[in-house]
């Protein structure tokens, strides 16, 4: 059984090698072959072929793949909290970088909607049933402001509201949302998470078409929520 999958990993490796050497015209070294066959044959141990397979990593025939270059990036990130000397500074830089990488991961699996100056990024949603037979609908967002100046997002200022949720028959309000104070300002090129949270007056019905509508005085937009 070793031998086959140790066979199965050196035609792998052998076939990334010779692609690269195809596409940029590089010879792979008689010995490469060589020690990719001893190996797959138990005649020189992993760490001898180990070896090996470094020196074609820094000779560039083998190179480095664009997931193992993000994840080496996040580690360099990361790296920026060193300078800290208290751990609650520590963790408190950690955790602005991990919400950085993860707002810059929910923007690009999103789908973008402007409105005015600034951009709602329609990320994901979750549907749960609760005990008593109703529907929680939670939306996410990211939020920025391209604009050149400060904008506000208003939830619900006086007699309706800016936010809310169609059915195509009828409009919900929300029941929470992340806004502090049902406000938030947006500076420039600084993007936030957004929730809106909708149970109250919700009936799911999933035939129904839903989407969430912005109405803000400086610009309004009809998402659609594509709910399963």
């Amino acid at each position: 059984m070793q031998t086959k999958i140790k066979f199965l990993l050196t035609s792998l490796i052998l076939f990334s090698m010779l692609s690269a050497a195809y596409a940029e015209e590089i010879k792979i070294p008689d010995w490469v072959r060589n020690n990719a066959k001893w190996w797959s044959d138990g005649e020189i141990d992993d760490k001898t072929f180990a070896n090996g397979i470094q020196y074609l990593i820094k000779t560039g025939i083998i190179s480095i793949t664009a997931d193992n270059q993000s994840s080496s990036s996040d580690e360099l990130d990361m790296s920026k909290c060193d300078q800290f000397t208290t751990a609650a500074e520590k963790r408190t830089c950690q955790k602005e970088i991990e919400l950085a990488n993860k707002i810059q991961a929910d923007i690009e699996k999103s789908t973008s909607y402007v409105v005015g100056s600034v951009t709602f990024y329609y990320v994901d949603n979750k549907i749960e049933k609760t005990s008593q037979g109703g529907t929680i609908l939670t939306i996410y967002f990211v939020v920025e402001n391209t604009g050149g100046s400060n904008n506000v997002i208003m939830s619900c200022p006086v007699n309706a509201c800016n936010y809310v949720l169609s059915d195509g028959q009828k409009e919900i309000q929300y029941t929470t949302n992340t806004l502090v104070y049902g406000s938030m300002t947006l500076q420039p090129n600084s993007p936030k998470l957004l929730e809106w949270s909708f149970y109250k007056g919700l009936d799911y019905d999933p035939s129904k078409d839903y989407s969430f509508k912005v109405k803000e005085p400086w610009g309004s937009v009809i998402i659609p929520l594509g709910l399963d």
